[in-house]
């Protein structure tokens, strides 16, 4: 029942997406890579994953000041202590010397205050009745004043140390070291509301890896599976680990990791990404940022390529061929079959495919030998609704 549905949701997709055209049209040609990673198509064993950081630093801008220099780029590895970026220092210094002059003029009002207050005792001494009355309500008067002025003194004398402070810190540096990931040149908020963070940095030494799920491989990962990670461009270096979360209450639809992976936006854009994390037994000779490849650790080590059997095609003998690309053309390419999952339709290829060749969903009436290819997702026209046409004073 598994392998009838998904080669019925592989079918209904792959005729929406093919354009296999005889008549000289250009047909769609898929990634091997790219079906098996997204799951969409071509469910796997196999999914894009990237070396990430299990720990991260984000570095907030103080809205009220401008930056002078960003001294860093995304993709740089910066040290603890490495000077991130520096705010202007002129405006710094402008607002230091203002807060500085009115801490002065508040200074000279008390003591202006004091003197008044001084000279009403000594006046208020040499008079009595209603006139000494009215010296001391005016004393009174100048002592509210002096008490005022004392405590706007202490306010601004808080102020002129904040700033002072500001100007001696106005470079900003990395409290870890790790790798830049992210500079947010705008004033764009984050999902919480709260406005985003300037620079996010990735501290090495503490890493994980992250994978994503297309739609259609839900539930073939779960926490605790074991899995084997070896990197893209080499595949006699292996590292283990095991899933630790899989992220389905958080979908996503084409985010940077996922960019950053390798998963383009184009075809199947709308489909839901499910991230999932995966605990390394060892990070030894990793590099933040490496792309990887993550199978389940299943014991079976023999080469190939799993791709869904429903762009498998057969001949009178019972030998196997997959339409594939070939210098621009289709061609129609023998392939040697490898074990078959019959719970999830993959069949593996042991000769004749790669992940870098790309294919074409079969249609026996249009894929022709020589047909030219395209990796552009073809447009689906469809036929206009006509709308009924009721006469005048007449029902249908």
């Amino acid at each position: 029942m598994k392998r009838k549905l998904a080669g019925l949701l592989v079918c209904a997709l792959c005729l929406t997406l093919s354009a296999c055209g005889s008549d000289g049209t250009a047909v769609y040609v898929q990634s091997v890579e790219r079906l098996a990673a997204m799951g969409g198509i071509a469910p796997g064993n196999r999914f894009l994953g990237m070396v990430v950081s299990e720990h991260t630093a984000e570095i907030n801008r103080d809205a009220d000041k401008t930056i002078a220099e960003l001294l860093v780029k995304e993709g740089d590895d910066v040290t603890e202590g490495q000077a991130l970026f520096s705010y202007d220092t002129e405006e710094l210094q402008l607002n230091l010397d203002k807060k500085n002059l009115e801490l002065q003029q508040l200074k000279s009002s008390i003591e202006t205050y004091k003197q008044k207050i001084a000279t009403l005792e000594k006046e208020r001494d040499t008079v009595s009745g209603t006139a000494r009355l009215q010296y001391t309500v005016e004393i009174q008067s100048a002592q509210v004043d002096q008490k005022e002025a004392e405590l706007k003194l202490k306010t601004k004398e808080d102020e002129v140390k904040k700033a002072q402070e500001l100007l001696d810190n106005s470079t900003v540096v990395s409290p870890i070291t790790g790798r830049v990931q992210k500079i947010n040149e705008s004033d764009t908020t984050g999902s919480d509301g709260k406005p985003a963070a300037y620079i996010v940095i990735q501290q090495s030494g503490s890493y994980r890896v992250k994978g994503v799920l297309g739609e259609l491989q839900r539930g073939s990962l779960k926490e605790g599976d074991r899995v084997k990670l070896v990197p893209r461009t080499d595949d006699n270096t292996v590292w283990t680990g095991s899933v630790t979360l899989v992220d389905y209450e958080n979908p996503s639809q084409g985010s940077e990791t996922d960019r950053n992976m390798g998963i383009a936006s184009d075809e199947m854009s709308t489909a839901s990404k499910y991230p999932f994390y995966v605990a390394l037994d060892s990070t030894d000779g990793l590099m933040l940022g490496q792309h990887l490849y993550i199978e389940l650790d299943t014991g079976d080590d023999a080469p190939g390529v799993g791709i869904s059997g429903a762009f498998l095609c057969y001949n009178e003998d019972g030998s196997a061929y997959v339409w594939a690309e070939k210098g621009g053309k289709l061609e129609k390419r023998a392939v040697t079959l490898g074990d078959y999952d019959p719970m999830t339709d993959v069949q593996k290829i042991t000769e004749g495919l790669s992940l870098e060749d790309y294919i074409a969903y079969p249609d026996p009436e249009l894929c022709q030998p020589g047909a030219p290819t395209t990796h552009d997702q073809p447009v689906v026209e469809t036929e206009p609704v006509m709308e009924p046409v009721v006469e005048e004073g007449g029902g249908m």
